[in-house]
């Protein structure tokens, strides 16, 4: 027997269908006719839950793991706003972007996401993204060996 998803109370022949704040129930026909029932529903004796959907990286993520910024950053969009005679406040307004952003990318202080890298690289005429390293092996640096709990830990013996 199926009950009201609202009042709780035993459906008798077939439930009703209401969407309430995106929530589809399955309800009585008193609630039905309070609520605004959508149809009826089929007889069911077991409600199925749908999974959720998979989660999909979106295309900035994956943009963002192909690509980094080049490491003097600051210098370039510094050289190239004041080459255009563009002061940081007429810059910030043309990209849509906040000008204390603009200001800490020039100082060093915040490194762009490869979106606000690729709005830079459009408006200033700039080449601020390399295709990133597969791994700092591949760049000649020796790989670095990350802690694990056997080297911090000490194993004692209870005897």
């Amino acid at each position: 027997m199926l009950y009201c998803d609202i009042c709780g109370a035993p459906i008798e022949g077939q439930p009703y269908v209401v969407k309430l704040d995106n929530a589809v129930l399955h309800v009585c026909r008193r609630c039905a006719a309070s609520y605004g029932a959508v149809s009826a529903a089929e007889p069911q004796t077991q409600r199925r839950v749908a999974p959720p959907p998979p989660r999909r990286t979106s295309a900035a993520r994956r943009s963002a793991d192909r690509y980094e910024v080049v490491e003097e950053y600051a210098e370039v969009i510094r050289r190239a706003r004041e080459s255009m005679g563009l002061s940081r406040e007429a810059l910030a307004s043309y990209m849509g972007v906040k000008e204390s952003v603009l200001r800490r990318v020039e100082s060093g202080q915040l490194v762009p996401d490869v979106q606000l890298a690729r709005k830079l690289e459009k408006a200033l005429g700039v080449k601020l993204l390399v295709p990133a390293q597969q791994g700092e092996a591949d760049a000649g640096a020796p790989a670095r060996k990350e802690l694990t709990l056997g080297d911090v830990a000490e194993v004692r013996d209870e005897e």
